[in-house]
């Protein structure tokens, strides 16, 4: 009898239920979800290298500038306009909010320029944080999409695993606007994701539309930080948090050249270098990814394996990740955060068929870093950028003023 009301359970599941893709399930009645694509792997996420037809024809046309600094660099090494131009056009954007009851991670295929971090509509619930790229923007944090009401078109509701009270909203014109709310099932705190920009198909960053983007890289990417808490811990060094798992010993604190202090951890497996030094205010932001990027492509000399990069936020606070993942051999993790005061590089060097450790274990903990003085760190815009392509961004008629009226609509 059991049995039998089991069988009967699974048929009327079947029969209420209609499934728009692999990873999003849309119950009876609903309408579909906008962007949902069935071939399009549920764990595409994960992989911080998405470069489209569009960019590779741009790396191919790419020559050497001969007024670069870089050009010695690029005419001694074959290859590395090619390995440091697609560099650019793959990077990821990771946001990690973990203040007060935020607990979450989510990850979008497209690059970050600035980011921005404002009220909440309510002012009680946390702010929310904004980033902007070149032809679209991202906003987390509290439920905030009361206003976009007025603008959106279709809205329905979904179901994901891990998530629930789950719905969207979508507004199409000539750009495209999704929000997504939910509460993850490990906790009663809700959050709202908005996603929008144009749609180009020749735009070397991203050109697939928003609603692509929202319904099959960042709702599938959502996950509780809780799940860190399993195999790390926190470590603290002054106005600086970061993670080593539990198994991890630190070895050794020293000074190197007089100007770096060492942090070194080993496990099986791994070995672990968190490095800090004073900022050098005459020199440029080495926590921009352009700079670590330059870095581990010169130092290591690795322009064939496919190094993924990503702008990775946390509680509005940026570093730039390197991640070279070679199955069975070694591999590398670099994050480079800042404060005001210092610098710090955290690296690894793991191999994971002989750590217990798999790389998206150890890609998450080192995404996650903290300050005890984040929000003051954040009052003013963030910019990834520096020299002539800042100024001329922050002077177009459409980059900053667009992005700030769509923050002062979600924020009403």
């Amino acid at each position: 009898m059991l049995r039998k009301s089991v069988i009967m359970m699974a048929l009327a599941t079947a029969f209420t239920i209609n499934v728009s893709a692999v990873q999003i399930e849309v119950p009876a009645g609903q309408p579909p979800m906008p962007g949902a694509d069935a071939s399009i792997p549920a764990n595409a996420y994960e992989d911080y290298r998405h470069i489209n037809k569009v960019a590779e024809q741009e790396v191919e046309s790419k020559s050497v500038n001969p007024a670069s600094k870089l050009d010695k660099l690029y005419r001694e090494r074959s290859g590395f306009v090619k390995a440091s131009e697609l560099a650019d056009y793959s990077q990821s954007t990771v946001v990690l909010l973990h203040e007060g009851d935020k607990n979450i991670r989510l990850s979008v295929p497209n690059v970050s320029l600035r980011g921005d971090v404002v009220e909440s509509p309510s002012g009680k619930q946390g702010p929310l944080f904004a980033v902007r790229s070149l032809s679209a923007f991202l906003v987390v944090g509290p439920p905030h999409a009361k206003e976009l009401n007025k603008y959106s078109e279709s809205k329905g509701k979904y179901m994901y695993p891990g998530l629930r009270n789950t719905s969207w909203k979508l507004m199409s014109n000539n750009a495209h606007v999704m929000y997504t709310e939910f509460t993850p099932n490990d906790t009663n705190t809700s959050y709202g994701i908005t996603y929008g920009g144009w749609v180009n198909t020749e735009d070397p960053y991203q050109d697939k539309a928003p609603e692509v983007v929202m319904s099959n890289y960042i709702i599938p990417s959502i996950e509780s930080l809780s799940g860190l808490d399993a195999y790390t811990n926190i470590e603290h060094w002054g106005n600086f948090n970061y993670r080593i798992p539990k198994t991890a010993k630190l070895i050794s604190e020293t000074v190197e050249d007089e100007t770096y202090d060492v942090r070194t951890y080993e496990d099986t497996g791994f070995k672990m270098r968190v490095i800090r030094s004073l900022i050098k205010k005459e020199k440029p932001d080495v926590t921009i990814i352009k700079i670590p990027t330059l870095y581990f492509l010169h130092k290591y000399n690795d322009l064939d394996t496919p190094t993924q990069y990503a702008v990775v936020w946390n509680n509005g606070i940026a570093g730039s990740l390197v991640d070279s993942y070679k199955p069975n051999s070694e591999s590398y993790l670099r994050h480079v955060v800042r404060d005001s005061v210092y610098v710090y590089s955290y690296r690894i060097n793991y191999d994971e068929s002989k750590t217990s450790y798999t790389h998206k274990q150890l890609r998450d903990m080192i995404e996650y870093v903290g300050f005890d003085d984040a929000a003051r760190l954040r009052k003013e815009p963030q910019w990834r950028e520096e020299g002539s392509y800042k100024e001329k961004l922050e002077e177009s008629p459409v980059f900053i003023p667009w992005y700030m009226e769509w923050i002062n609509i979600l924020t009403q």
